[in-house]
Order: structure tokens, then C-alpha cells, then sequence
């Protein structure tokens, strides 16, 4: 199983959110720091303008409290500051059900918007390119993907606009009543940048764009027919701007209160509108104390965002009915793989000594035969094994994954077994010194929790429980501070 540790915008507001921003270029450095310590073998980080969280999964041994508690120490480690409790920590199957809520965009701002999904397969690309992800990460990442597919394709949630940088557009559209002859100065030219300007193209506005990237302004600014700028003349931009859109990954203001009161004097009092859509924020919250400037960040555009949950309602209770479902059936799943190092056990213990018992025959009676006949009979010892265990492998999951069987429940029912073929001990020492006495040596057997996982199950179902990780491109992915979530 896994755990969650982090914030977002329903946990904490943007001051305390753009303390913990972090730049895409230190992601990989955190997740290297992160499974580096004791309890913590796997580890992801899903960053977006609202939301930090730290999704991690046990070494061998270790609990999930103790993986809660390492990645909340590494997470504040990156905001000292930070109020103790900014921080929450969901374990186990709460964990993955808000993993894949967000993940189908249940967890966002604006409930329904696209870019989350793409932000949530940046951030395993990521960690998997550092090596911070394995088995249960991958398989927990799959499920959370179906889930969310399965809740854009089963659902209207999605549907019109839904997503931040549009909402912010229709915020500008309310400030006006109509952009048609007002001008829009967009500060940045990332993704976000490209959805507002996407969004402006039919409102008639006067569209200027400034970044740090000279190629890519002029590229945004082109195919959308606005003008580009360098970005030595934001002060003169913001002299021409009605409405001021900034979505720059920053680590700092980019826009303070003496570059607003210059633009001010030249716009001769006109009321100008800043709309903040970068974490952490490009506007000094300052500026607001100016007369006829007003200003909004991402989370000011919370009303609106209520507004739009009222109509998806309906919609919204049937995606989170669809999450629920997928969750069960990680958790049924989760549950079974208890059983897996017993199984593992038990069937090296068997598989041990069937072979034991053939290389004997095959050194006296059956020593004549020849390398063809010899591979027919180590086949057919593996056959029997799988015929011998396949009924007690399916019992086996079935009382890990439902807590009981009409006799005895997974705990009792696994304690009985490694007593019964020493595998919580290892071979008893009359065992041993038989096996010493006829073959000179004793069959290695490996004790619970050794082997090769993928080779442990002989019930039928494993098969459809390795789900791959299809990761499609991310076509609106924007993780980082500053991306569209």
C-alpha cells in the first residue's frame, strides 16, 4: 500500500502553499533524498500551482506510518516556516482513494479539468527517470490512470469549460462584461499562457504577451495574433494592459507595487485588473493597495469554481461512485498479495523437495536415461506443483483479500502453514541431517518472504492483476509550480 503527504487548496491557502512550490529541476534531488531514508522504498511527487504531495511506498518490513512520517519530514524540510500542521497524511486505502480522485481531477480547483491527469503520468515519468518508482508505485499508478479514464469516459464532468485558465478568462470576461477592444497582457508563455491565450481568441481583446523566452513569446504570440514583447518592457506593457494575466514559474514577484504605480500614472487612473494564476505568485499581493487596481489569484477564483460544481452535482457523485469501485478492487487486490511470500514459500518448499526426490531417482534407477527424458521429468515436476497448489494459492488470496474462509482467517490460516512445513523456522534439523545422509548436501529452500514475486502465484487471476502503466503523452501536463492545476 502506499501513503500521501502534502497539501492543497482545500488544506491551505496560497501564502502557505508557495512556500513549499518547488522547481521541476529539484524534483528529482527530493526523490533521491526521500527513499534514501530507512522506512521509504518508493516515492512521486505530484507539484501543480495547487498541490504539493509526496506519494510513497514501504521498503520490505517497514509501516506506512513510519513512510508518513519520513515524507513529511522531507516535505518540511522545504518550508521551515511553515505552520506544524499545514501538512496531512492519508495511509492505505484512503491514500490511494484521494490518489485516484485527483487523478481524476475529483480533488481540483475546478472540478472536471483535463490537466491533472496529464500533470499526474509528468510526475511518474519523472520519478521513474530518478528510479524512485517500482512495483507498487507502477501498479498503483496503472489503477489510478483506469480510473480516471474510466471517469472521463463514463461521465459529462468534463465537459465545456473546465478548466483554471478558462475560468480565469471568464472571470476577465465578468469584470467587462465584453474584452472586444480591451487589451490583455499575458506574462509568461508556458502552457498556462497558451490555454488563456487560447481561451481570448474569440473575445476581440488586444492580446500582448512578455516572457523570458524570446522564441517561444513570439511563437505563442504569433498564433494567436498578438504582439510579442521582450521581457525589458513589461513596465511599458503594463502601461497598455486593461487586464494582466501571469502565469510564470518564478520562484519570486515578478510584478511589484512601484512597476503598477508607474503604469498607473500613465493609464491616467484607468482601473486595471490583475488576474495571478502562478504558485508561487507572480504579483505582490502589495499592489491591491493602489487605487483602482484589483487583484486575484487562483484561489479567488474559488466562487466561480462553486458555481460550476453546483451544475456537475450529479456528475460528481457518479465519478466519485466510479472511484470508489476502482479502490475496492486495488484494495481487494492489495489484500491478496499478502499472501504472496507464503505462497512463494511454500511452493519452493514443495517444488524443493519433489526435485530432491527426482535428482535421487535419476543418480540410481533412472540414471540411464537421457538429457530429452531428464528436461520431460523437471517439466513435469513443475506441473505438479502448480496442480498440487493452484486450489490452496486461490484460498490462500481469497482469505487475505476477504478476511475469512469458513475455517480459519488469513492469520491463523497462515501461521498453521509455516508451522506445518517449517517455513518460519526453516527445515528442521531431522529433515537436515536426512538429506545430509542421503545426497551429501541439503536442497536450498527459501524461507517466507524470499523469491521471485512475479513467479509466485499459480492462481489464474494474477494475469489480469499485472497491469501496465500506459502512459500516454501528457498533452496538457503542466506539473511544476505554475502549471494549470
Amino acid at each position: 500500500m502506499i501513503t500521501v503527504v502534502g497539501l492543497s487548496h482545500k488544506s491551505a491557502p496560497i501564502e502557505v502553499r508557495e512556500r513549499f512550490a518547488l522547481p521541476a529541476d529539484r524534483v528529482p534531488e527530493l526523490l533521491r533524498g526521500v527513499v534514501s531514508r530507512p522506512a521509504v522504498g518508493e516515492a512521486l511527487l505530484v507539484s501543480t500551482c495547487n498541490r504539493v504531495e509526496l506519494v510513497a511506498a514501504p521498503r520490505s518490513g517497514s509501516s506506512l506510518e513510519a513512510v508518513a512520517s519520513a515524507s513529511r519530514e522531507a516535505l518540511s524540510a522545504l518550508a521551515p516556516s511553515a505552520p506544524e500542521n499545514a501538512l496531512y497524511a492519508l495511509t492505505g486505502g484512503a491514500a490511494v482513494r484521494h490518489l485516484f480522485g485527483v487523478a481524476a481531477s475529483l480533488d481540483s480547483l475546478v472540478l472536471g479539468e483535463p490537466q491533472i491527469l496529464g500533470q499526474v503520468k509528468e510526475a511518474y515519468e519523472v520519478a521513474r527517470k530518478t528510479g524512485t518508482v517500482g512495483s507498487v508505485l507502477h501498479r498503483t499508478l496503472a489503477r489510478a490512470i483506469r480510473a480516471a479514464k474510466r471517469v472521463r469516459s463514463g461521465t459529462s464532468i468534463g465537459a465545456g469549460q473546465v478548466s483554471v485558465p478558462s475560468v480565469a478568462v471568464d472571470f476577465a470576461r465578468r469584470i467587462f462584461g465584453d474584452l472586444r477592444g480591451r487589451t490583455v497582457l499575458l506574462v509568461g508563455s508556458g502552457e498556462m499562457a497558451e490555454t488563456v491565450a487560447r481561451s481570448l481568441v474569440s473575445s476581440g481583446s488586444r492580446l500582448l504577451v512578455v516572457g523570458r523566452t524570446p522564441e517561444k513569446v513570439r511563437a505563442l504570440a504569433e498564433s494567436f495574433g498578438g504582439e510579442p514583447c521582450a521581457w525589458s518592457e513589461l513596465a511599458l506593457a503594463l502601461e497598455r494592459a486593461d487586464v494582466v494575466i501571469t502565469s510564470t514559474s518564478a520562484p519570486g514577484f515578478v510584478i511589484e507595487p512601484v512597476h503598477v504605480a508607474s503604469a498607473r500614472k500613465k493609464r491616467r487612473g484607468q482601473s486595471q485588473f490583475f488576474i495571478d494564476l502562478a504558485v508561487p505568485r507572480d504579483v505582490n499581493p502589495e499592489v491591491e493597495s493602489l487605487d483602482g487596481i484589483f487583484l486575484y489569484n487562483v484561489d479567488d477564483l474559488s466562487r466561480i469554481v462553486s458555481e460550476s460544481l453546483l451544475t456537475r452535482g450529479r456528475e460528481a457523485a457518479q465519478a466519485f461512485s466510479i472511484i470508489d469501485e476502482e479502490a475496492r478492487s486495488f484494495d481487494r487486490w492489495a489484500d491478496a498479495e499478502q499472501a504472496t511470500p507464503l505462497i512463494v514459500a511454500l511452493r519452493e518448499r514443495i517444488r524443493a523437495a519433489l526435485k530432491f526426490e527426482l535428482e535421487r531417482s535419476l543418480r540410481g534407477r533412472l540414471r540411464h536415461l537421457g538429457a530429452p527424458e531428464r528436461e520431460a521429468l523437471d517439466t513435469m515436476v513443475d506441473a505438479a506443483v502448480n496442480r498440487v497448489l493452484h486450489e490452496p494459492t486461490t484460498r490462500l488470496r481469497q482469505a487475505a483479500s476477504i478476511g475469512e474462509l469458513d475455517t480459519l482467517a488469513f492469520p491463523e490460516l497462515s501461521a498453521a502453514l509455516e508451522h506445518a512445513f517449517a517455513l518460519d523456522a526453516g527445515r528442521s534439523d531431522e529433515a537436515a541431517r536426512s538429506e545430509r545422509s542421503e545426497n551429501g548436501s541439503a536442497p536450498s529452500v527459501p524461507r517466507a518472504g524470499s523469491g521471485d514475486l512475479d513467479a509466485a502465484s499459480s492462481d489464474p487471476r494474477a494475469a489480469e492483476l499485472d497491469t501496465s502503466l500506459e502512459l500516454e503523452p501528457a498533452e496538457d501536463a503542466g506539473a511544476g509550480a505554475g502549471g494549470s492545476r
